[in-house]
């Protein structure tokens, strides 16, 4: 089915999604690049300034308890210059350099002394209270920024800590390098989840869309498959099969009246014809066994059979010739039925190999009777799906068949060949050759090769137009061919027809 060239443009369901989720990430990673530019400044700032009130609390405890002056707290007082990166100094209320930190050379120390007493003076503070002041000052001999807090220690001493503004502007820096190469990891990971994500979400869409598109097509052997944990997809899905299995019985129903339409057509046109080649057929085939049968009857009637030997021939030959006659009847039958069509519907799966072995065991008595050795060639069994009486019956007249002519060294073998979709089913009898002018005409109704042959086994000509007729129907093939050493008749058929 062709889309209009003026259709709408096409874009998958699959792909929208896609999109829509890979944008979505788009703009988190976005939005988190905004809040580092935008916030992450302030936010790092406001922590450095809770983190020198700690620091100035500690040391505030320290100077109360009298260790903060003490040689065992050198090691406490620079773990905590280092691990906080704060210059430290402490000074007394006289201006003489208690502690300081000892990274700090003594210009450094005299820097931040002058910058203690020039910020007591007052600047604008981002922290003010009774013990400190927290401003943001610019070092003149450096002109670099530092957080500065300026107090009071418990004790009385001055304080001071002070935090380079350029340490946070590096991490702020290798925060922001390394949240883009995160965010790049991220997007890219991400991508391909979603893609994976994306692609099993849709498959069922998919699926049913190629469903839907056979259905438009007319081929409703496409069945969805609903998943384990079931969604509103799968029961969508099982709408269609139901739909599908609808649609499916309509066409068939709708092709079997067109076919029965088309049958009545041509049987109203071959109706006469055939009536007519039928009934001259069966006169004639009839004809011989009931003279037989009529002949013996008025010879017992008459009392030509006085002694009990002749009376049991003559009884022999009227029951042989009803027999005959019987099966003529049956096989006229099975004909008649075939030609006026065969129910397709009553196909059934069976294994084609017991129903060939079990034939010929029910044929074991004739067998032995004819000293006839059977060989089978199969190496397995196989399942077909067809009908099995219309296989069975060509079967067995083909078996009948070879029985009846097997002459030489007597031997039936019975092959069956897997071609994969299909299966081959082959008869060979040793015995005379068919007369290549008679192999295409073995199908024909009521022909005979050998009439005399025939005629004493109670053959009527009929067995392999049955069996034409039942391959016909069961879209088999079917055929005969000559050996040195015998005839092999086979058939072929589909596995699923």
């Amino acid at each position: 089915m062709k889309l209009n060239n003026n259709a709408t443009r096409f874009v998958s369901t699959r792909k929208r999604i896609l999109i829509l989720i890979t944008s979505l990430i788009l703009l988190l990673l976005v939005m988190l690049w905004l809040f580092n530019t935008l916030f992450l400044s302030i936010v790092y700032r406001r922590e450095k300034v809770e983190n020198m009130e700690e620091v100035f609390a500690r040391l505030d405890e320290a100077s109360i308890a009298g260790a903060l002056y003490e040689s065992r707290y050198d090691k406490t007082f620079e773990k905590l210059s280092a691990d906080n990166n704060l210059d430290i100094v402490v000074v007394s209320s006289n201006g003489v350099v208690i502690l300081t930190s000892g990274r700090e050379k003594q210009n450094t120390v005299s820097r931040l002394l002058d910058a203690l007493l020039a910020n007591r003076e007052g600047k604008e503070s981002i922290v003010h209270n009774d013990a400190y002041d927290i401003v943001l000052d610019e070092d003149e001999y450096l002109g670099d920024e530092y957080l500065i807090l300026i107090g009071t220690l418990r004790d009385g001493n001055l304080i001071m800590l002070r935090y380079a503004m350029a340490n946070m502007a590096l991490s702020i820096q290798i925060f922001d390098e390394t949240t883009v190469v995160v965010a790049i990891i991220v997007f890219l990971v991400a991508f391909l989840l979603v893609e994976i994500f994306t692609r099993r979400l849709t498959k069922p869409v998919m699926e049913l869309t190629d469903i839907s598109k056979k259905m438009s097509e007319l081929d409703f052997g496409v069945k969805y498959k609903p998943r384990e944990i079931r969604s509103e997809i799968d029961i969508l899905g099982e709408h269609m099969n139901s739909m599908s299995s609808t649609l499916r019985d309509t066409y068939v129903k709708l092709q079997k009246a067109n076919v029965e339409l088309k049958k009545d057509i041509e049987l109203r046109e071959k109706n006469e014809q055939m009536r007519t080649e039928f009934l001259s057929g069966v006169a004639h085939e009839l004809k011989t066994p009931i003279a037989l049968i009529q002949g013996y009857a008025e010879g017992l009637s008459d009392g030509m059979a006085d002694d009990p030997e002749s009376r049991d021939y003559y009884v022999d030959v009227i029951v042989d010739e009803s027999a005959k006659m019987n099966k003529m009847v049956s096989q006229l039958i099975s004909l008649n039925e075939l030609e006026y069509g065969v129910d397709m519907e009553s196909q059934e799966e069976f294994n084609i190999t017991e129903m060939i072995r079990g034939l010929v065991d029910s044929s074991k008595i004739l067998l032995e009777q004819n000293d006839i050795k059977v060989e089978y060639n199969i190496d397995e069994d196989i399942n077909v799906v067809s009908i099995p009486n219309l296989v069975e019956t060509a079967f067995s007249n083909y078996l009948s068949n070879a029985i009846h002519y097997c002459m030489g060294d007597k031997i039936i073998k019975i092959s069956q060949l897997d071609k994969g979709d299909r299966v081959c089913v082959s008869v060979f009898n040793t015995g005379d050759n068919i007369p290549e002018e008679s192999l295409l005409r073995l199908w024909e109704k009521f022909y005979k090769v050998d009439k005399a042959r025939t005629r004493e086994y109670g053959g009527s000509g009929i067995g392999l137009s049955v069996v034409k007729l039942a391959m016909d129907a069961v879209k088999g093939k079917y055929g005969v061919y000559n050996t040195n050493s015998g005839v092999t008749f086979w058939f072929e058929i589909d596995k699923n027809t």
